[in-house]
């Protein structure tokens, strides 16, 4: 009974392991972002472009047009504001034994409201130029996962119930959105205005929905009996997912939707200010299982070992079952539509000099725990064609973090471009969070 227990908390707060959504292409500084600022001149006669500010002139480059590209990408970030680069190491990476002391150290800085998040993503897009119009097009994957847990919900999976013997423990907060898919989308792009300063863009894409697991709950919470014979579940609750036992890379279809980005910038020889909004639609989910109650609910029956997919935390489905539908909770199986997780990213960019580039914005992702993310970059171009991004950032999943984007054009088309969110990982895995990278190949023509 007491194996059960903490296995039906495990899926209750925690879905697979992990990554962050949080990164930006090194590769836009050096085109849609590039630094055109040449160097600085003394003479108000000076012949060609030129901008000034607070008593310093520069000249100014002609922006490099091109009549398209394509790029190669792949990306994937973990970070949450409590479970540790150690942990996510040992559990996900390693499979290690995860002792006490690793243990201790997650509890030691858990809050009431905990959370952990991860968005892996690879594919290829690309842009033509038709006009005074750019026309987009792009093929995208994406594996999508976060979770809002509380302190005992951990305790009781990592330890064990026995330590809450004739005790109720709190399941308050606990949401947990987890999703796979595919997609393609098409889209344009066109500059507006008299000087043609300003970009409108919109893509929409289409769906192909592999894997779903959602669970939505509101005042949850577990009592176990002294002598461990029954446990009641409090509270509201509504669990969906998709019945994907193998838990494949690419799953069987189980829905289909569409979405929509939509861009908007302005922008002068300095200064450019830009507003996102990105993955604005919905899948319609096919045969969704589905449980839901609100009230008090005991299981008492035989025990189960695993209620996870053998090496990770996610739904064994029949296990699952056996557990709920003895609680006298029915299993429905029906079609249901879900919102994405939508994500709205305002962002300012300022060239101070030919060498040197700022950028700072916020980021929200609309799904239960995420927090507001606040982020400052410095682009630093050590060669017109090679710049270096650092970022500080706080929010998102985690709390806060390092992060460097480094990018290099070779013979003004080809660009070779990363994200390392490394820092913390290396040099204090046991006492922060957030870790990942995204590689990229462009070609511009």
């Amino acid at each position: 009974m007491k194996k059960i227990s903490s296995l039906i908390l495990a899926f209750l707060c925690i879905g697979s392991v992990f990554a962050q959504v949080e990164f930006d292409r090194p590769e836009a500084f050096l085109f849609e972002r590039k630094n055109l600022l040449r160097t600085r001149i003394d003479s108000l006669n000076s012949e060609g472009d030129t901008v000034s500010t607070k008593g310093k002139q520069f000249s100014v480059d002609q922006k490099t047009d091109y009549t398209g590209y394509f790029s190669v990408y792949g990306s994937a970030f973990v970070n949450s504001n409590s479970i540790t680069n150690a942990f996510i190491k040992a559990y996900s990476y390693t499979y290690s034994y995860i002792d006490d002391n690793l243990k201790q150290q997650q509890v030691d800085r858990f809050k009431s409201s905990n959370r952990i998040g991860s968005d892996s993503k690879a594919g290829l897009y690309g842009q033509y130029k038709v006009g005074n119009i750019r026309i987009e097009a792009g093929l995208n994957y994406r594996n999508f996962n976060s979770a809002q847990f509380s302190a005992d919900a951990f305790k009781l999976v990592f330890y064990g119930n026995s330590m809450y013997a004739g005790q109720t423990a709190s399941l308050t907060p606990l949401n947990m959105y987890n999703l796979n898919n595919q997609s393609l989308y098409v889209g344009v792009k066109k500059n507006i205005g008299k000087k043609e300063n300003m970009t409108l863009g919109a893509r929409v894409a289409f769906i192909r929905g592999g894997r779903l697991q959602k669970i939505n709950s509101k005042n949850l919470s577990l009592y176990t009996a002294s002598d461990g014979s029954y446990l009641t579940l409090n509270g509201k609750f509504n669990i969906a997912y998709t019945d994907d036992s193998t838990y494949a890379t690419i799953p069987p279809m189980h829905g289909a939707g569409m979405s929509t980005d939509l861009f908007y910038s302005v922008r002068d020889d300095r200064n450019e200010l830009t507003v996102e909004l990105l993955d604005l639609g919905f899948i319609r989910w096919n045969d969704v299982v589905t449980y839901s109650g609100d009230g008090s609910y005991t299981y008492s029956g035989i025990a189960i070992d695993n209620i996870f997919t053998t090496g990770s935390l996610t739904i064994n489905p029949v296990n699952l079952s056996t557990i709920l539908e003895n609680m006298g909770i029915n299993k429905e199986v029906k079609d249901m539509t879900y919102m994405l997780p939508a994500t709205l990213n305002i962002a300012y960019y300022r060239h101070l000099n030919p060498k040197l580039s700022l950028s700072g914005g916020v980021r929200q992702q609309f799904v239960a725990g995420y927090v507001p993310r606040v982020y400052a970059k410095a682009a630093y171009y050590i060669k017109k064609d090679f710049v270096i991004v650092p970022t500080l950032a706080y929010g998102g999943f985690g709390r806060a973090d390092v992060e460097l984007g480094i990018s290099k054009s070779f013979a003004d088309h080809i660009i070779l471009s990363t994200h390392l969110q490394w820092f913390e990982y290396l040099a204090a895995p046991a006492k922060t969070s957030g870790q990942g990278m995204s590689l990229a190949f462009s070609y511009y023509f």
